[in-house]
């Protein structure tokens, strides 16, 4: 009698065990690769940028908010520097910063790819004229205006996210950088 409850127990743990293995396995195809370290980048970002933000605010007195659209001015004049430094020398090497998890960090794949630009304008001239636009918006006090484009630059970095992590399978660090800006942009207005 024992040896027959011993034995039903025994295969209920080996049928427990393939399911937990099965649904494991399942959940590791759902989630790509990179998205751990996106997250962890991004999350960094979001802190470091913060901060930033706010000991300027303590320091020298600008509202976080025009510190953030100035950042994402820099960022996207830069990546629109990179992007011409790539069409005009293939060879060109973007410097790696290394805060993109050092291996997965590919700038190069990233602006080079089809999610790079919208009808042949990158995205980061679209991201330049959406920040000074943002930051006039805010300085002229058109609240409306200015949260209507701090939406659509959150739902543009979701979907290039996105990308990034499963199509493309590379991270860029600024564009995780603008994404993590888009999102403090968007919690500066909603406040």
């Amino acid at each position: 009698m024992t040896g027959a409850i011993s034995r039903r127990v025994r295969e209920r743990e080996v049928r427990r065990q393939l399911l937990h293995n099965r649904l494991r396995k399942a959940t590791v195809r759902l989630v790509p690769a990179l998205l751990p370290e996106f997250l962890k980048v991004a999350t960094a970002s979001l802190i470091g940028l913060w901060i930033i933000a706010e000991l300027l605010a303590h320091i020298s007195g600008p509202r976080p908010l025009y510190t953030l659209t100035v950042l994402g001015l820099v960022y996207s004049l830069q990546v629109t520097y990179y992007r011409y430094r790539l069409s005009a020398d293939s060879g060109y090497r973007i410097p790696k910063c290394n805060c993109a998890g050092g291996g997965n960090g590919d700038t190069e794949t990233v602006l080079r790819s089809r999610h790079g630009a919208v009808l042949r304008i990158p995205n980061s001239v679209l991201g330049a004229a959406l920040y000074s636009a943002l930051f006039v918006f805010v300085y002229v006090n058109d609240r409306d205006a200015a949260l209507l484009l701090a939406i659509l630059a959150v739902l543009g970095s979701l979907y290039l996210s996105y990308a990034m992590v499963v199509k493309i399978t590379s991270l860029c660090a600024t564009c995780i950088n603008v994404a993590a800006l888009n999102v403090l942009i968007l919690l500066q207005l909603v406040r």
